[in-house]
């Protein structure tokens, strides 16, 4: 190779590199400053805040709870929140859901995959249809209502379940695309809470 051709090489291997530690960088950046500062109907009655003061970290899960069959991924995630609300909620760890299914049935086709894109009538969605599988499913967290799907936009959700594990500041620190198996959102959750896995700090 020629001198001022492995020239031309370094300088643009070198600018790869830079833009490669750029794009890290403003990956990082975006994905610190998601924070979900805001309140959703909880199915139940009332509004859930996203962030607490106390601050306290949120496990979030987007899954879909329309139509109701004990064999989909959501039903089954359901299992593995429930063990991770009763292991970790007196260590300060919120749990809840968010009703994905809802977005099938507003006016707008839902953007998700994984979730059915038929009109309320044959999806069979309604507010009851979620109220009953809150109690169905003997959910001990709140299920969340995101009707416009303005919660799940920002967060960029693309298919359920998809679960994420917020700080106490609101920051992502995890997110799990797809179903998500109880070890491994344990891994995630004593990361967050510090302390080895089953041990209170």
């Amino acid at each position: 190779m020629t001198a001022p051709r492995k020239k031309c090489t370094m300088v643009v291997l070198r600018a790869s590199f830079v833009f490669t530690l750029m794009l890290a960088a403003a990956c990082r950046s975006q994905t610190a400053s998601v924070s979900p500062a805001i309140s959703l109907p909880n199915v139940r009655g009332g509004a859930f805040p996203l962030r607490t003061q106390p601050a306290q970290p949120l496990l979030l899960a987007f899954l879909q709870t329309v139509p109701d069959t004990a064999g989909t991924a959501s039903r089954s995630q359901v299992v593995f929140l429930a063990s991770m609300a009763h292991q970790y909620g007196p260590r300060g760890l919120r749990v809840a859901i968010v009703d994905a299914s809802v977005l099938a049935s507003v006016s707008q086709p839902s953007h998700l995959t994984g979730v059915p894109g038929d009109r309320s009538s044959s999806l069979g969605w309604s507010y009851d249809a979620v109220l009953n599988a809150s109690y169905d499913w003997h959910l001990n967290f709140p299920l969340l209502l995101d009707q416009k799907g303005q919660l799940a936009r920002q967060l960029g959700v693309k298919e359920v379940p998809t679960t994420f594990l917020f700080a106490a500041d609101g920051a992502v620190v995890k997110r799990w695309q797809g179903p998500a198996r109880p070890a491994t959102l344990a891994q995630g959750i004593e990361r967050l809470l510090g302390g080895p896995l089953g041990q209170a700090p």
